[in-house]
């Protein structure tokens, strides 16, 4: 009794499995398929060609192709258009070869057309076969691991290597919540000419970031981080050589929509050097602040969504007129930003700040639009809306730093002692035209435009031709006669 039990319930449980592997088959078959259609639906200037799917109880393989370009009757298949293959090996679940818990695990593999360079698609084939790995959970959320190998691509007079590449990328069962992060040992370009040679390169590139969407694919708030331990640019040329580079950068960013409003930050600091010749000059800290405030969610959304659509019907056209559309679509986009004004936007670098030579110097600047109309947007001369636009400025420079300038173009010809008082005169008679202010060892400026008027410290600059002229060039002609 015992015993028949035991295999009555071994019985049950591979039935039970059985049943829920040929169940979640079904489910991996039915959200592959939809998946590719949302791809379709939002990267419409992308077709996804060639679908096919053959499903087994236990597994199943998927492939589907990617077109990039237009295939014209002029050129088929073979000319502008570039097709990538996507080929999915597919586990079901509930305990997708028995390596991972949920509906099943896809090992993602890319085949590039006859076409594509060599280099590029023999390290395609280098990958192992779990280098991009996706489990699908019970509550359809998707985790994907990459693992790229190291590589190194040469053409002509340069090269380009990089170590091996990680990262992961997950989404929740809704799509609403997306986040990923990403590890760059190296990367490494180097060419030459006949004019030098150079290189370029990044050392340690590391990131993350969290993003929650709404309805619509439009941000609710995000937030990332990333670091990178050096960038480095070098140059051997006729004239000399030259290096700059970047230490211990780090970045941050935020968004948030409230209201239908977006805001974001961002952020970096870190070090600078720059070495020209045999001159070394160090720049101990490089600080940068910027934000945008009051974008409106869904016109961004609509303006983008409407590009890619178009976009999208270009390769309809002959090849004679693509071009020509891509430039009115392009054009069309900007044009459409306007509509943005009426929501107040303001976009500012709060701050820009080097330290060098012991002293900081800073920058600021700002614009902003306050109370635009829908009556103001229909007007056809743009610099009818320069009366509703603030924009500010300001910068705060070390007198030491001009004095070194003074230095280094005098080359020796003067004596500290000459290019110190040619600076002080400088800045004299600069202040007393009211253009800077002197603070001890600092000199600053402030700059204000506001209600079609520029003021230089609080002092009023004349700028009549910035705004237009009182009613239309026809009625004026018209007066005269």
């Amino acid at each position: 009794m015992g015993k028949a039990a035991v295999i009555g319930g071994v019985a049950v449980l591979g039935g039970v499995y059985l049943g829920l592997a040929a169940y979640g088959g079904g489910v991996v078959q039915r959200e592959y398929g939809a998946e590719l259609d949302k791809l379709a639906q939002a990267l419409p200037f992308v077709k996804v060609v060639d679908r096919q799917y053959d499903k087994g109880l236990f597994s199943a393989t998927a492939s589907y192709g990617l077109r990039f370009g237009c295939a014209t009757p002029e050129t088929g298949d073979g000319g502008q258009a570039v097709t990538v293959t996507i080929r999915d090996r597919i586990a079901h679940g509930p305990f997708p070869a028995f390596s991972s818990v949920g509906w099943a695990r896809l090992d993602t593999q890319i085949a590039l057309p006859a076409k594509a360079p060599e280099a590029l698609r023999r390290w395609i084939e280098s990958m192992k076969p779990e280098a991009i790995r996706t489990v699908i959970g019970f509550d359809g959320a998707a985790a994907t691991r990459v693992e790229l190998p190291g590589g190194e691509f040469k053409s002509g007079g340069g090269s380009l290597r990089w170590q091996p590449l990680r990262g992961s990328f997950r989404v929740n069962g809704a799509r609403t919540s997306v986040s990923y992060d990403f590890d760059l040992p190296e990367l490494a370009l180097d060419f030459a000419n006949k004019g030098g040679s150079g290189s370029f390169r990044l050392v340690n590139l590391r990131g993350q970031s969290s993003s929650e969407m709404s309805d619509g694919m439009i941000l609710d708030s995000g937030s990332g981080t990333a670091t990178l331990d050096q960038a480095q640019m070098q140059i051997d040329a006729a004239r000399g050589k030259a290096q700059f580079e970047l230490n211990q950068l780090k970045f941050a960013n935020a968004a948030k929509t409230e209201n239908d409003l977006l805001g974001a930050t961002a952020s970096m600091t870190g070090s600078a050097s720059l070495k020209v010749g045999d001159k070394t000059f160090q720049f101990d800290k490089i600080e940068l602040q910027e934000s945008m405030k009051r974008l409106h969610a869904p016109t961004l959304h609509k303006i983008s969504l409407a590009f890619w659509q178009e976009l999208g019907g270009v390769c309809r056209q002959d090849s004679a007129g693509q071009a020509h559309s891509l430039k009115e679509k392009q054009a069309a986009m900007l044009f459409g930003m306007k509509d943005l004004l009426a929501y107040d936007p303001e976009y500012s670098v709060d701050r820009i700040a080097i330290t060098y030579a012991g002293q900081e110097g800073m920058l600021a600047y700002s614009v902003a639009a306050k109370g635009v109309t829908d009556e103001d947007l229909q007007q056809a001369d743009p610099r009818q809306l320069l009366g509703k636009l603030t924009a500010r400025a300001s910068a705060r420079l070390p007198v030491l730093w001009l004095e070194k300038i003074g230095a280094e173009t005098s080359r020796g010809r003067l004596t500290p002692q000459q290019i110190h008082a040619q600076i002080d005169t400088l800045l004299k008679q600069t202040s007393e035209a009211g253009y800077i202010v002197r603070e001890g060892d600092f000199v600053s400026s402030a700059a204000l435009f506001e209600g079609g008027r520029l003021s230089v410290n609080g002092k009023a600059i004349d700028s009549p031709a910035l705004m237009p002229p009182p009613g239309r060039p026809e009625q004026d002609g018209e007066n005269q006669n």
